[in-house]
């Protein structure tokens, strides 16, 4: 299968189209100390092969840091630790009245995350269909220059 995606601020699935806001994002401006909050949104659309229909499909999107390993995320020192960033989604297609044999059907997700990281750097969102990695979306996240005036919860408001 044949996946398109989307990097954004925002994004909603309906009616097999994509409503993308603030697409193309590939760095994300946050303050000096963790938590590094980011907020993003996956837009994507799988082509479903004819052959793929009426029969269930599992996609993955899981985060991994640039070393590759699965990203966990950010939380207080006495809090219990959690798993990996990941979400999975199963679904399964089926052919439509008037689809014509070898045509490919689109499946549209939508998926909005805000994330606290530990560490700035490089990030990469992995989507998985059915076990098998279909695409990467990278994203860099870095401190903000001083210029563009980002404030972290508890930090002096810049003049």
């Amino acid at each position: 299968m044949e996946v398109d995606a989307i990097l954004c601020d925002h994004v909603q699935a309906a009616g097999d189209k994509l409503f993308v806001s603030g697409g193309g994002i590939m760095r994300c401006w946050v303050g000096p100390e963790p938590p590094h909050m980011i907020a993003l949104g996956i837009g994507a659309v799988v082509q479903v092969p004819y052959t793929e229909t009426n029969q269930p499909h599992t996609l993955t999107i899981a985060l991994l840091d640039e070393d590759g390993h699965p990203v966990l995320p950010f939380v207080p020192e006495a809090a219990p630790e959690p798993g990996p960033i990941e979400a999975t989604v199963t679904f399964n297609l089926g052919r439509p009245p008037g689809l014509s044999h070898g045509e490919a059907q689109p499946y549209c997700l939508a998926a909005n995350f805000t994330i606290g990281l530990r560490q700035l750097g490089g990030y990469t969102f992995v989507i998985k269909i059915d076990g098998s990695r279909a695409r990467d979306l990278s994203v860099r996240v870095a401190t903000a220059p001083p210029t563009m005036g980002i404030v972290q919860p508890g930090m002096p408001t810049p003049i």
